[in-house]
């Protein structure tokens, strides 16, 4: 028996040691499991607990789906599973879920939370949330080594339309104290906030310690300023007034007093405010920002109340990490990539230990560390050789999230039966199975999709593009700016100038004759006098995009090849609002190069078509008669629309959405969401419209579709405790179904009564 466990051991340690490969197999993920097992299993017996129970496949099957595809398996993927003789079929499951879109859906909203992601940042436009979304989900989809996913994020610059990346940092726009305080707590595990105005009361970091360490990414600017060819284009012309005054000046027998004069009468004739606020016009809100850059030669001063004994205020912080060694920075390197090279390092002591914690409290609910963010020197793991052997163990898979996942899952502790028992701070805790833990409001969303939808799984892919045209158009305006002849800008916003003026003019009389028939009560006057002005407005915004925005578009394909041409979404509707009408413009043009072309309305129209048709062929395949495919139909649109999987809906939900009800994170701190019970969860599950005739409990949702293909009552039941509990019923569940039926319950009253339940909420 010695024996067999050292061989055991052994096979495992060189399983640790050796590199393994993206993607590790089913039989080695059981392999890196054992080990893991074999050390819980010493530490049990030096504690004197027992090991629980293994779960049976139902209660496996239902647990993984919900950690690994973020929502409960169908009928059908149960079906299959429990009925497989295959001995390691869970290892297949584990493996074959990791690989699917699910997981990119569900620990999207895992690291959304984290990360505090946004679709909408304050004072920005949607361009980069939207583009930092999809770099998130890209990275899970591709998967990313966790190392490498955080170094991009922490040395990210460029634009949202290169870089999703950058959305880390304008995440906190002009706030890079609050981002490092942040920064350290999420990666490194480390609380340093309370130095960023004191001395740590409780811990041993000090103020120049957090500015030192906040030095590193100090530099860090939006980037939203596209008119630099245009101040350009003035500072020149401004220097050539300047150059003629100093000329005159030193000829002037007056002292240059006339000169001045003639200066002075120059410039304020260029109007310069007003000329940029012409060009502004067509840009909006579109670049606000776009980018991220970083200024390397920015510096961090000590604050002007700072009162410690190592500094005073105005001092100089030079970049330097709070821990280990100071990696070399040289006189322009950028200190951002120092800075994310030197956290990300597998030497770093507590990145890796960080992670690892997180991974595994997501599939056993309780880390091996807890509190896992606030980590001090004294901290120390529940069960030491375990993290110890997890941290070699991320570190020899390359950060590779799924394979670690995949080893916790496959391990005998992970398969045991849930422990009833609540954690509570500083009591010890075995892992002898993961704590019975309440779905996550994203889970229990997506659980109840699974039940409304025929493809629960679905990407938004109308959404996806609508945020990467949003991104191209930003993308279209900033190169049409950036690159344009600055001096040919100015030019035409003094060729608008001119227009300007003359509508001023306009407008200053006809406001005077509406303030004149207002005095006299003329209502009818007034009203002429009020289309007027919008016929002015109107006159304005059309020159504007004709004599302005018109020469930028065609300049703007010119400069991209030959080939390239510019036209008009004939599907975008255009807001009619005359002041937004040079923004609305941008949205509506589309030049060869930035992005898929828009389709054409007939396109559209196809598109429609086949997706209907296609819709109708499931109906078939499915089963429903003829009569009932336009209710199908509609009812698969709808689930499209507004049933998606939560990672496919606005981050966070709007106030008032089943999931803000059911506790999901506000994305305004980290880690917010909130898994406490509440009476509106309670009204929410028994009269959301989602558990309703409207959804779920609509005769085209999957769920209802099953059951009335069960056939007898008895098999309806079974077939209700299958899809919503991965289970058959006891006996006595059956017995008292029996009873209820008899009394006119329907199946639906069934389902009702289940989803209402604590055991449909909890993952046992």
């Amino acid at each position: 028996m010695k024996v067999a466990h050292l061989a055991l051991s052994l096979a495992c340690v060189l399983l640790v040691q050796a590199p393994l490969s993206a993607a590790i197999s089913p039989q080695q993920a059981r392999q890196a499991a054992a080990q893991i097992d074999a050390l819980l299993v010493e530490h049990w017996q030096q504690a004197g607990v027992a090991a629980a129970e293994p779960i049976d496949d139902g209660i496996f099957v239902r647990r993984i789906y919900l950690d690994l595809a973020g929502r409960i398996p169908t009928p059908v993927e149960a079906t299959a599973f429990l009925q497989s003789t295959q001995s390691d079929k869970r290892s297949n499951l584990i493996a074959d879920l990791l690989s699917r879109e699910s997981y990119v859906s569900t620990f999207y909203n895992f690291w959304a939370d984290i990360l505090r992601h946004k679709s909408n940042f304050v004072n920005t436009s949607n361009i980069i949330p939207a583009a930092y979304g999809q770099y998130i989900k890209q990275s899970l989809r591709e998967n990313k080594p966790y190392d490498q996913f955080v170094r991009e994020l922490l040395s990210a610059k460029g634009e949202a339309w290169t870089n999703g990346a950058i959305g880390y940092y304008t995440r906190d726009p002009d706030m890079p104290l609050d981002n490092m305080a942040l920064t350290s707590r999420v990666f490194l595990g480390t609380r340093i906030e309370c130095a960023q105005c004191h001395n740590h009361p409780f811990d041993k970091w000090k103020q120049t310690e957090f500015y030192r360490l906040a030095a590193y990414t100090y530099g860090n600017k939006p980037v939203n300023e596209a008119l630099s060819g245009v101040r350009d284009a003035f500072r020149a012309r401004e220097q050539t007034i300047l150059d003629d005054f100093k000329r005159e000046k030193a000829t002037a027998s007056d002292g240059g007093a006339a000169a001045e004069l003639r200066k002075n009468q120059r410039l304020e004739a260029m109007e310069l405010r007003k000329v940029l606020n012409i060009i502004r016009k067509g840009i909006g809100q579109l670049l606000s920002p776009m980018g991220l850059d970083r200024r390397l030669e920015a510096t961090l001063k000590l604050p002007h109340d700072f009162h410690e004994p190592d500094g005073k205020p105005g001092d100089v912080m030079t970049p330097r990490p709070i821990f280990g060694a100071a990696p070399e920075l040289k006189p322009g390197d950028d200190s951002a990539d120092v800075f994310a090279r030197w956290l990300t390092s597998p030497e770093n002591p507590r990145f890796t230990r960080v992670i690892v914690n997180r991974l595994w409290k997501r599939l056993f609910g309780v880390a091996l560390v807890e509190p896992l963010d606030d980590l001090r020197d004294d901290t120390r793991a529940m069960i030491p050789a375990v993290e110890a052997h997890l941290q070699r163990l991320m570190i020899s898979l390359k950060y590779d999230q799924r394979d670690f996942l995949a080893i916790l899952a496959n391990t005998r502790a992970y398969q045991s039966a849930a422990s009833v028992k609540e954690y509570a701070a500083g009591d010890p805790w075995h892992f002898t199975s993961p704590a019975l833990r309440r779905m996550t409001a994203e889970q229990a969303w997506d659980s109840l999709v699974t039940l409304v939808s025929h493809e629960p799984d679905a990407r938004d892919l109308r959404r996806e593009a609508r945020d990467r045209r949003r991104i191209d158009v930003s993308h279209m305006v900033a190169d049409a700016y950036v690159n344009a002849d600055g001096g040919r800008l100015v030019d035409l916003g003094y060729a608008m100038l001119g227009a300007e003026k003359d509508l001023e003019v306009k407008e200053k009389a006809i406001r005077e004759q509406t303030i004149d028939a207002k005095r006299r009560g003329d209502q009818n006057r007034e009203t002429q006098l009020r289309r007027a002005l919008g016929e002015i407005e109107r006159a304005r915004n059309q020159s504007y995009v004709r004599e302005f925005l018109s020469p930028l578009i065609t300049e703007l394909a010119r400069r991209k090849g030959p080939g390239a041409v510019a036209t008009e979404d004939e599907t975008y509707k255009m807001n009619t609002n005359p002041a937004v009408l040079g923004v609305e413009t941008w949205r509506k043009t589309y030049v060869t190069g930035y992005g898929p072309a828009p389709l054409t309305a007939a396109e559209v129209e196809a598109a429609n078509k086949a997706e209907s048709d296609r819709l109708r062929a499931l109906g078939v395949r499915l089963g429903y008669a003829e009569s009932e495919m336009s209710g199908f139909v509609a009812h698969c649109q709808r689930a499209s629309g507004e049933w998606l999987r939560a990672s496919e809906l606005d981050s966070p939900a709007p106030r008032g959405h089943f999931l803000r009800t059911m506790g999901q994170s506000d994305r305004d701190f980290v880690e917010n969401a909130n898994l406490n019970s509440s009476i509106p969860q309670a009204l929410a599950l028994m009269n959301s419209d989602l558990i309703s005739a409207k959804g779920v409990l609509s005769p085209f949702s999957p769920l209802m579709h099953y059951i009335a293909g069960a056939g007898t009552r008895d098999a309806q039941a079974k077939a209700v405790y299958l899809a919503l509990l991965s289970r058959t019923p006891t006996a006595a569940e059956s017995a008292a179904w029996q009873k209820a039926a008899d009394q006119g319950l329907e199946p639906a009253d069934l389902v009702y009564a289940i989803l209402n339940s604590k055991q449909f909420l909890f993952i046992q």
